[in-house]
């Protein structure tokens, strides 16, 4: 549309002349704005389903803008289902960017080929729909011997292909590379089915971008396994723009290099309750179960408060008030069989007791878990019981500074080589030996603790209710139990609060399952500080 020969015509009414206007007005913001064009090409794609935009919609638009752009490489995006996401990225993304540069070469996945084939079936009727052709159509044109359902092309090089997760993808290659809901809600739960989408991304799909340095991958889907492809992408290749929104408000606020994201205050509030309001989300809640919507509505694959080891009773010990003198500082490592990256890393952290409202506490006061090899564990243990704890890992300052009294390692693995050198290096090492009780049994033994109220976390100053940034993956870990892929954390913590009841720490007595043959005087001691 050439809006100047319009403009010109002598015999065009004022009325028309509005209209095309208007029509040029929106062409204009269409092309500037990935949002603005979804709202304009809404009808096509969804006819006789209202558009209903929201927050949620122009934070995935503006990240896939700056995709366009250049400023992103890879994006991640984790929200619940039927909130338009494979409508916005599948289909409407990549017709828009070809408004600009019809060159760009789509290759597009789903665990299902039909559904890839769906969107691509959707993404050609909006090219076609006159709408499209009276603002676009001068920009390219469709290939008539390349235009199927499966895969067309257009006549500027670019072209659009729909494959499904486990296939070759032989000899394509693409510089924008969608991939949208890769596993099936069942598949998901299946290790085998699991494993080979992860082996298909890592090994087929992540090679197939033609310039890597400049081209853009982004994957879009809802949380349905621990270590579903999201979690692969997080925890073991890294490098990702991650947009997370949740169905309903957790309180955290997330950010990423395009900026804060996330509107919502109040805690529990919907992404779009115009669209699922709180009975849909009860009702999903109620179709999916605790674990599945932990996953699918609010992208953590585990129940919020955990399973046996319920997180939601950790108290969180305000920012802004002073910690309290500690009595007794304890350093509980699990060690990893080897330094490799597919195993459990080593894992510590940090325990404190101290004395509130009359009864003795534990607080969390570090954490930390690394693949290492064991000289460099060594070598860390022994720097680790020298630390002073006086608030370098807390905005809120110790009262005083304290060393550690005792360190526990569980005797197995590594962990055997490390308690002799530490007891050689005069460092007071104490065995764990868990005897016959396997995880989730010695789990059950520390949970009542938790639920009492007798653990604390220092809370976040940046964000308040939530724990201090360091101490985040522990509380991950410890929620997804015993489903987590990893439980470092969760043998520290468990033989921690163990031996904190046998020592007569807390009035909560259990059989001791710890052995100190060098340190026999001290342990036999049931409490070092009573009275």
């Amino acid at each position: 549309m050439k809006m100047n020969n319009v403009a010109s015509s002598q015999h065009t009414s004022p009325a028309v002349m509005l209209d095309l206007l208007r029509a040029e007005r929106e062409r204009r913001s269409a092309s500037a704005s990935l949002y603005e064009f979804v709202q304009q090409a809404w009808p096509i794609v969804e006819p006789g389903v209202p558009f209903i935009g929201g927050w949620h919609i122009e934070q995935i638009c503006e990240h896939l803008e700056a995709c366009s752009q250049g400023d992103l490489k890879k994006l991640l995006i984790n929200i619940p289902p039927r909130h338009s996401k494979s409508t916005i990225v599948s289909v409407m993304w990549p017709m828009w960017e070809w408004l600009t540069d019809p060159a760009q070469k789509f290759l597009c996945a789903s665990y299902s080929g039909n559904l890839s084939i769906r969107d691509n079936l959707k993404a050609r009727r909006l090219i076609q729909s006159p709408w499209y052709q009276e603002r676009w159509g001068h920009m390219f044109k469709l290939a008539g011997d390349q235009n199927a359902k499966q895969r067309y092309e257009n006549d500027k090089t670019g072209y659009r292909l729909a494959t499904s997760v486990g296939g070759t993808a032989t000899g394509e290659g693409g510089s924008r590379l969608l991939l949208d809901d890769p596993h099936s809600a069942q598949e998901a739960q299946s290790d085998a089915f699991r494993e080979a989408a992860v082996e298909w991304f890592d090994v087929v799909w992540s090679t197939r971008l033609n310039d890597p340095k400049k081209d853009v991958m982004v994957t879009i889907m809802q949380r349905l396994h621990e270590r579903d492809i999201s979690g692969h992408i997080m925890d073991d290749i890294g490098g990702w723009e991650h947009l997370i929104i949740p169905a309903e408000w957790d309180g955290q606020r997330r950010s990423t290099s395009v900026g804060e994201y996330d509107p919502r205050t109040e805690m529990g509030e919907l992404i779009c309750p115009d669209r699922f309001g709180e009975k849909e989300i009860a009702d999903l809640k109620k179709l999916l179960g605790q674990y599945s919507s932990a996953g699918q509505l609010q992208q953590e694959p585990s129940p919020a408060e955990g399973g046996i080891l319920k997180t939601k009773y950790f108290n969180f010990w305000p920012a802004d008030v002073g910690l309290p003198p500690f009595e007794y500082i304890l350093q509980s490592y699990d060690c990893a069989f080897t330094e490799k990256s597919t195993g459990d890393p080593t894992a510590c952290t940090v325990w404190a007791i101290f004395t509130h409202e009359g009864s003795r506490h534990v607080m969390l006061i570090d954490a930390w878990d690394e693949h290492l090899s064991y000289p460099n564990l060594r070598e860390k243990a022994i720097k680790g019981w020298g630390t002073e704890y006086g608030g370098s890992k807390m905005d809120s300052p110790f009262t005083r500074n304290k060393r550690p009294d005792r360190i526990l390692v569980e005797a197995k693995a590594s962990g055997q080589s490390l308690l002799q050198d530490l007891r050689m290096a005069n460092v007071p090492a104490i065995g764990y030996n868990p005897g016959n009780a396997d995880k989730i049994s010695r789990a059950h033994q520390a949970a009542p603790t938790l639920e009492l109220g007798l653990c604390w976390i220092p809370e976040s100053k940046k964000t308040p209710g939530h724990p201090v940034n360091w101490a985040s993956g522990f509380i991950k870990q410890l929620a997804k139990f015993p489903v987590a892929t990893h439980d470092d954390y969760v043998d520290t913590f468990t033989q921690a609060i163990i031996y904190f009841k046998n020592d007569g720490f807390f009035d909560l007595p259990v059989a001791r399952d710890y052995d100190d043959p060098q340190l026999k005087v001290v342990v036999d001691n049931v409490n070092p500080y009573a009275a």
